[in-house]
C-alpha cells in the first residue's frame, strides 16, 4: 500500500472521496482510509491529554502509572492498527489496486544493485532527458510568447553547458544533439511535441534511480510536467546513493500500463475512432464492455476512461503507451549486464515516438 506520507497517497483518497457515491471500489477505500485517519487523531490528541495531565502536578506514583497505561496503549494500538492495515490489504481487490492505487506494491527490499554500468547509463540518461525536457519548455515558451525588447534567451547556451560539464555531450544520440546545437527558438512543432514523452520517460527513471519513492499512477491521469527536470538537473551526479529498483518491481508498471493501453484502445474503436482490423477483432469490444461502468472501468483521475472525452482519452492513451514501452525497455536494461539506448530496442517495435 502507499504510505500515508506520500502525495501520492493523498491523492488516491481525494480520488476515492470524489467517486464515493458511484464506486463501490472507492467506497470502501474511502472507508478504511477515513478510519484509520481519525483513529490517528484521536490517538494523538489522547497521548498529548496524558503528558498534560501528567505534568499539571499529579503525584510520583500516579505520573508513572500514567506512563504504564500510556505504553500500554501505544503497544497495543499499533499492534491492532497494524493488523488491521494487514488484513485490509490481504482483502484488497485486484482491480483496486489497478485502478485506484496503481498496484504499487513492491518485493522486499533488495540491497544489492544493478551492474555499475547499467546504473552509471541510466543516470545519465535522466540527466539528458531532463535536459532536453527542459530546453523543450523554453521552445514552446518561445513559440507562443513574444519576448521583450533588449531580451536574450540563454536556455540553449545553459543547458548546453550543463551537459559538457557533466560529461554528456559526446553521448547525446544524433538525433538529440541535432536538437541541442539548434538555436534558441528554432525547434518545430513536431520537435516540440517530444516534451510528452521525454516527461514519460523521466518520471519512470526518477522511479527507477529512487529519487521518487512511488511512480505516478496512471489512475491520477498524469499530465506534462516540466517541474521533473528541475531536482535532477540541480543535483549533479550522482543522482542518488540508493540502490536501483529491480526488473520485477518495474514490469508490474509495465504490464499495468500495458491494460491501460488495451483499454484506451478498445475504447477508440468503440467510438470509432480508429478503423477496425483483424488485431482488434473480438478481444476490444469484449474488454470495452466488460470494462465499462463506474465500479469497473479504470480510473483516470475521478474519471473512469469511459468517461473521458476524446482530447483526455487521446492524452491518457499516450502517456500509458510511453509508459509500457519505456517500463520494459528498463526492464531489459537492469537485467543486462551492459546497457543499450532505447533507440536500439525501439528498431524492433512497431511504433516508438
Amino acid at each position: 500500500m502507499m504510505s500515508i506520507w506520500t502525495r501520492e497517497f493523498w491523492k488516491t483518497y481525494w480520488i476515492a472521496l470524489q467517486r464515493t457515491r458511484r464506486d463501490k471500489r472507492a467506497r470502501s477505500l474511502s472507508i478504511r482510509i477515513t478510519f484509520l485517519l481519525t483513529y490517528l487523531v484521536a490517538y494523538v490528541v489522547f497521548v498529548v491529554l496524558m503528558e498534560v495531565n501528567t505534568s499539571a502536578g499529579q503525584g510520583i506514583w500516579n505520573a508513572a502509572l500514567d506512563k504504564l497505561t500510556l505504553y500500554a496503549v501505544i503497544f497495543g494500538s499499533g499492534t491492532a492498527a497494524a493488523i488491521l492495515i494487514r488484513r485490509w490489504h490481504r482483502k484488497e481487490n485486484e482491480l483496486l489496486n489497478y485502478s485506484l492505487t496503481g498496484r504499487n506494491i513492491l518485493h522486499p527490499q533488495d540491497l544489492s544493485d544493478a551492474s555499475p554500468d547499467v546504473r552509471n547509463y541510466l543516470e545519465e540518461r535522466a540527466l539528458i532527458i531532463a535536459s532536453l525536457l527542459s530546453r523543450g519548455a523554453s521552445e514552446i515558451y518561445l513559440q507562443h510568447n513574444q519576448l521583450a525588447p533588449g531580451l536574450e534567451v540563454v536556455t540553449r547556451q545553459m543547458q548546453n553547458s550543463q551537459l559538457r560539464e557533466n560529461g554528456l555531450w559526446e553521448k547525446l544520440e544524433q538525433a538529440e544533439a541535432d536538437l541541442a546545437s539548434a538555436a534558441d527558438g528554432r525547434w518545430s512543432l513536431e520537435q516540440q511535441n517530444q516534451v510528452s514523452m521525454w516527461c514519460e520517460q523521466l518520471r519512470v527513471l526518477r522511479w527507477v534511480i529512487r529519487l521518487d519513492s512511488e511512480l505516478m499512477p496512471l489512475a491520477h491521469f498524469p499530465t506534462l510536467d516540466f517541474s521533473l527536470s528541475r531536482e535532477v538537473l540541480g543535483r549533479g551526479r550522482p543522482l542518488s546513493g540508493k540502490p536501483l529498483l529491480k526488473s520485477w518491481d518495474v514490469r508490474i508498471q509495465r504490464d499495468l500500463a500495458m491494460e491501460y493501453t488495451a483499454r484506451v484502445i478498445a475504447e477508440f474503436k468503440g467510438r470509432g475512432l480508429i478503423t477496425g482490423s483483424p488485431e482488434l477483432e473480438g478481444w476490444a469490444d469484449e474488454f470495452r464492455a466488460k470494462s465499462l461502468g463506474d465500479s469497473t472501468d479504470y480510473l483516470a483521475g475521478a474519471r473512469t476512461i469511459g468517461q473521458l472525452d476524446d482530447d483526455a482519452l487521446r492524452r491518457l492513451g499516450f502517456f500509458a503507451s510511453v509508459r509500457e514501452r519505456y517500463c520494459a525497455y528498463i526492464v531489459e536494461v537492469l537485467n543486462a549486464v551492459r546497457p543499450f539506448p532505447f533507440s536500439l530496442r525501439c528498431t524492433n517495435d512497431i511504433e516508438c515516438s
